[in-house]
């Protein structure tokens, strides 16, 4: 039989899956409408000639955005990272120094 996962390292390794699931959904999606764009299957008219490249330009410009702002965000999630694991082995000396304590 499998061994089981401790409860937070199982739902932990969800979360990280997650998260590479939704950036692989993303990037396959910008990909697709690449190929589309490049292929000319998006255009018809000149109306919708306008509307699709008024809509490629926007999510070009949204991705510039967004791509501007992912050294911010991974700045922040390091810090909230190193936060995290002082507090962790702050606790954990606690724990050690209770524990020399009763044995002695």
């Amino acid at each position: 039989m499998f061994n089981k996962l401790k409860k937070g390292a199982g739902l932990i390794g969800e979360q990280v899956g997650g998260v590479i699931a939704l950036v692989f959904l993303i990037v396959v999606g910008f990909v697709s409408i690449a190929l589309l764009t490049d292929a000319n299957l998006l255009t018809a008219d000149s109306a919708f000639d306008n509307a699709t490249d008024r809509m490629v330009s926007n999510l070009t410009s949204g991705v510039d955005q967004v791509s501007t702002k992912i050294p911010t965000i991974f700045t922040i999630a390091v810090a909230v990272l190193l936060l995290g694991l002082i507090v962790f082995l702050a606790v954990r000396a606690k724990q050690i120094q209770q524990t020399q304590g009763q044995s002695l």
